[in-house]
C-alpha cells in the first residue's frame, strides 16, 4: 500500500457517509418497499440469473449462507421464487421467480429507475454527464483495487453471537467428519464458551469464514489459546499463522507472562506451527478415551517474558 495519507481516508470516508445519507432519503421517500436493500438485491440475482442457486448468491453478494437461506425460504413461503432441484447433483437445486415475483420485481425496478430520475431530474445535461462519468471512474478504480485484494485474508478482533455459533458449527463439523469425534465433543465446546472470553479473531477470504482463535485468561497475565481452526477450503494460504501471530502480539502487547493450549497427539498440521512460534510440550497426559476415540491429550506453552 502506497501513497496513504489520513487526509485521503478522511475524504473517503467522508464520501461514503455522505452517499449512505443520499440512499437512505431515496429508500425512505421513494422506494417505499417491504423489502431491505438487500432482499431486493438478491430477488434481482435470481430473475437475471440463469440457474442460480443459493451458492452462489452468497459468493456474488459476499453473504452469510445462513442468512441467504433465511431470506430465500421467506421468498419460498411468500411464493416469490419457487425451487427446483438440480438433476446432476440433487443436493443443489436452483431457484426461479414464480410469476407473481416477476410482478415484484418490475415494480421494484420501475421504482429503482425512479430513484435515478430523481437525482437526475434536476442537473442539466452537463451536470448528468459528469456525474456520470464520475461514477464510472469510481467504479473502474474501486473494481481494479478489489479485484487484486479478492484473495486478501481479512481478520477481525471482535465477534458477534452469530459468529460463536458458526465457530461451533465449523469445529464440530471439522472434528466430527474428519476425526469422527462423537457428539459429547459437541456438548464440551458449547461449555468452553462460558468461560472468561479475552478476546475472539476471525478470518475471513472473500466474505467466507477461513479460521477462528480464541484467548481465554486462565489466571494472571496467563492466557490460553482456543478454538483455533482454518476452514479446510483455505489450507496453506497462510490463515493459521497470521491468527496465531494475531493472538500471540496481543498477548505481548498487553504484558501476558504466558499462553498455554491443550491439543492431541493427532493434530499434526498445527504442530509445525506452535513450533514457529515457540510454543514448546509441556505435558502429555495417559491415552484415554475422550469425545469417542482413544486420545492423547498435550499441553504446549509458549513464555513471553
Amino acid at each position: 500500500m502506497t501513497n496513504l495519507t489520513v487526509s485521503n481516508v478522511s475524504e473517503v470516508r467522508k464520501f461514503n457517509r455522505f452517499y449512505t445519507n443520499v440512499l437512505g432519503f431515496l429508500n425512505e421517500y421513494i422506494y417505499d418497499s417491504p423489502f431491505s436493500l438487500t432482499e431486493t438485491r438478491i430477488l434481482f440475482e435470481i430473475y437475471n440469473t440463469s440457474n442460480c442457486t443459493a451458492k452462489f448468491i452468497q459468493e456474488k453478494l459476499e453473504l452469510d449462507g445462513g442468512y441467504v437461506s433465511r431470506i430465500t425460504k421467506k421468498f419460498e413461503k411468500e411464493k416469490i421464487i419457487y425451487k427446483q432441484k438440480c438433476k446432476e447433483d440433487g443436493r443443489n437445486h436452483f431457484l426461479y421467480v414464480t410469476e407473481h415475483g416477476k410482478l415484484i420485481y418490475k415494480e421494484l425496478e420501475k421504482k429503482a429507475n425512479q430513484q435515478v430520475e430523481y437525482i437526475l431530474e434536476n442537473l442539466d445535461h452537463v451536470q448528468q454527464q459528469k456525474l456520470v462519468s464520475s461514477m464510472n471512474t469510481i467504479q473502474e478504480i474501486l473494481s481494479h483495487s478489489f479485484n487484486k485484494k479478492e484473495d486478501v485474508i481479512s481478520i477481525r478482533s471482535y465477534y458477534t453471537s452469530e459468529d460463536v455459533a458458526n465457530m461451533i458449527e465449523n469445529q464440530w463439523s471439522f472434528y466430527n467428519q474428519v476425526h469422527k469425534w462423537d457428539e459429547s465433543f459437541l456438548s464440551y465446546l458449547h461449555e468452553t464458551f462460558e468461560a472468561e472470553i479475552e478476546k475472539i479473531w476471525i478470518a475471513e477470504i472473500g466474505g467466507q469464514f477461513a479460521g477462528c482463535i480464541g484467548l481465554v485468561n486462565d489466571d494472571k497475565q496467563v492466557g490460553q489459546l482456543r478454538w483455533f481452526l482454518v476452514n479446510p477450503v483455505f489450507q496453506k494460504r497462510g490463515v493459521g499463522t497470521q491468527l496465531i501471530k494475531s493472538i500471540v502480539d496481543y498477548c505481548k502487547e498487553h504484558n501476558y507472562e504466558r499462553i498455554f493450549l491443550w491439543t492431541v497427539s493427532d493434530m499434526l498440521i498445527a504442530r509445525p506451527l506452535y513450533e514457529k512460534f515457540g510454543f514448546k510440550m509441556t505435558e502429555v497426559k495417559e491415552e484415554q478415551l475422550l469425545w469417542g476415540q482413544k486420545l492423547v491429550e498435550e499441553r504446549w506453552d509458549l513464555e513471553l517474558t
